[in-house]
């Protein structure tokens, strides 16, 4: 897994003119404001990004959309008879 500041990093590191991943990267700004997937095993983080205007790397502000993979899932059988009794009990 990637941390916030980790991926905050790379999307900066990605938007730094002159860097081996700007160079890399195929992405169109209308303004100051990027949004980039920053990528990792256990899935990925969209980080929003607003660099200060001009070469010099400042990050103005960034905010984070994370996810989580699932991690387990359960279901469980009834009988008719339990399914019969929780009916009758809710009503």
């Amino acid at each position: 897994a990637i941390g916030v500041l980790g991926a905050v990093s790379v999307a900066t590191g990605c938007l730094l003119p002159g860097s081996v991943a700007a160079d890399l990267l195929s992405h169109a700004a209308a303004d100051d404001r990027h949004l980039l997937r920053i990528e990792h095993p256990t899935g990925f983080f969209d980080v929003e990004i607003e660099m200060e205007p001009g070469a010099n790397g400042a990050v103005r502000r960034a905010a984070l959309l994370r996810t989580a993979r699932l991690l387990m899932r359960g279901e469980a059988m009834a009988s008719a008879s339990a399914a019969r009794d929780s009916q009758a009990f809710a009503t």
